[in-house]
């Protein structure tokens, strides 16, 4: 019967049916043909939303909204701008440099592309740039927004993996930026051969300018990771008191936050927060069925059991992620395979904070590719094309993100060497 409500859950998908809805429908119809109590639905519904963890997710996404509707965005673009504007193909340039720093602002990559690409986009398209291109640009760059702390998603992580949250955040530093640097030269490589246009340098006195007027915004994600790091708050609190910052930056240093942007934030942050568990307990509820059922240590024996190399099987393991980022959403996927990767990597002797950062590298290549990359939506209406325009210009992308993801894997260091230092 298990096998029923899995094939379900993908039919129930094929069928257009929102994730969340496809895992909890099928989870239930497994729970009342086998007999199951219906309470403990709503037991394994609400349990992990009692999480004190968890609440960092709220608070995180409020300080993006409350950054992005006090201007933050458009103070790190005009610092970006002045930095990579005169490269090849400069504002795709500017794009990238300018997903980097909001990923330490926001820690939301859809976040990031909604606020990057509603200003980037259609000045791109003025300029002679390709609507696909500029929407891949937009769309691919911003995934280094969950992977450049800080990053809620580190935190569903740790907590479903019993991992430090600190440790997580330093972690994902060197791969975020290799991601990041990667895009970058793709861009200039890309921009060369089409001959997009750059911009004239900026003066120095243009920098300075910049780098005053941002200089807010940068230092957010410096003091969240140092008070987290040193054990001054938890991950809960340090988002608490980056809401508070936000909120005294936009209304005091920028005075750029009124009532109603306020409220706008805060009407996001609910909105946000509400689609961010309402995923989370149903994943939960099939993810209990998925384990009460043995079917993580039974694949993990399975895969185990092939009598493959450690190097392959880790590469197995990144290929089977790589596709199901493709059409699943990144929560549930975590769900569905913390429970049985992360047994195998144990096994085999892979860190688990290494092993943590790669799945999260390697599902938020997820995040921009069809059919249900969340990014690449969002990319895709600003820019005001189909997703079919798109897939030429978003594959370099992919598979420059893939290489990366390979050297992360099988580069400890590249993760584990910044925690080193701290913890």
């Amino acid at each position: 019967m298990i096998w029923v409500m899995i094939l379900a859950f993908f039919g129930l998908m094929f069928f257009g049916v929102p994730i969340a809805f496809a895992m909890g429908a099928s989870a239930l119809m497994y729970m009342m043909v086998e007999g199951i109590p219906l309470s403990m639905v709503a037991q394994q519904f609400f349990s992990n939303s009692q999480s004190f963890a968890f609440l960092a997710i709220p608070f995180f996404i409020l300080t993006g909204s409350l950054m992005v509707h006090g201007g933050i965005a458009q103070r790190i673009i005009s610092l970006a701008d002045t930095m990579a504007r005169q490269l090849p193909g400069g504002l795709g340039c500017v794009s990238v440099v300018t997903s980097m720093g909001m990923a330490g602002v926001s820690g939301s990559s859809v976040a990031d592309a909604a606020s990057v690409g509603s200003v980037l986009i259609p000045e791109m398209k003025k300029k002679g740039y390709s609507s696909p291109f500029a929407a891949a640009i937009n769309a691919s760059s911003s995934v280094v927004g969950i992977i450049i702390p800080p990053s809620s998603t580190m935190i569903i992580i740790a907590w479903l993996a019993n991992l430090s949250v600190a440790e997580m955040f330093l972690a994902g530093v060197i791969p975020g930026v290799m991601i990041g640097v990667a895009f970058l030269f793709l861009t200039i490589f890309i921009s060369v051969k089409r001959d997009y246009p750059k911009e004239k340098r900026a003066t120095f006195s243009e920098f300075v300018v910049s780098f005053r007027k941002a200089i807010w915004a940068l230092i957010l994600p410096v003091v969240l990771i140092y008070v987290i790091v040193f054990g001054i708050a938890t991950a809960t609190e340090a988002a608490a008191l980056a809401a508070v910052y936000a909120f005294l930056v936009g209304t005091v240093v920028y005075r750029t936050l009124n009532f109603k942007k306020i409220v706008d934030s805060l009407v996001e942050a609910v909105y946000g927060t509400a689609i961010v568990m309402f995923i989370v307990s149903t994943s939960t509820i099939f993810t209990w069925v998925l384990i009460s059922e043995g079917i993580p240590k039974m694949l993990g024996e399975l895969l185990l059991g092939l009598g493959v190399a450690d190097w392959g099987l880790i590469l197995l393991l990144v290929v089977v992620m790589l596709l199901a980022g493709m059409v699943i959403e990144l929560v549930p996927n975590l769900f569905i395979f913390i429970p049985i990767f992360f047994p195998i990597a144990q096994t085999i002797g892979m860190d688990p904070i290494h092993f943590a950062i790669v799945m999260l590298c390697t599902l938020a290549l997820g995040l921009f590719t069809p059919p249900v990359g969340s990014t690449l939506y969002i990319s895709i209406h600003l820019a005001k094309i189909d997703m079919e325009e798109t897939i030429k210009d978003v594959l370099p992308f992919f598979f420059v993100g893939a290489v990366v993801v390979l050297l992360v894997t099988y580069i400890p260091s590249l993760t584990l060497w910044v925690p080193s230092l701290f913890m």
